[in-house]
């Protein structure tokens, strides 16, 4: 009698093991899936970007550089207004 239910909690063991291990699985797959898909993504992305700096190198520069330009283009204001109001 007790070997019987000991058999019966092993076995149901064994199912819920087998669902949750057959869980595992498609979600690994699910997981590659969308690795795959990110992966081409970012590779079509990076194709994209090449060509994109090959056609329009000057536009590239200004894209990388924008803040450094902004920068410099202030303090040249700056140092302009300051130069303007120290001769007048």
């Amino acid at each position: 009698m007790v070997t019987d239910k000991q058999d019966l909690w092993f076995t149901e063991l064994e199912k819920e093991n087998n669902e949750r291990l057959l869980q595992l699985e498609q979600a690994m797959q699910t997981k590659d899936k969308l690795h795959l898909i990110n992966a081409e993504k970012v590779r079509k992305k990076a194709e994209a970007a090449a060509d994109f700096n090959a056609k329009h190198p000057r536009l590239s520069f200004l894209k990388r550089y924008n803040v450094i330009i902004m920068m410099l283009l202030f303090l040249f204001i700056t140092v302009g207004f300051n130069v303007s109001m120290f001769i007048g």
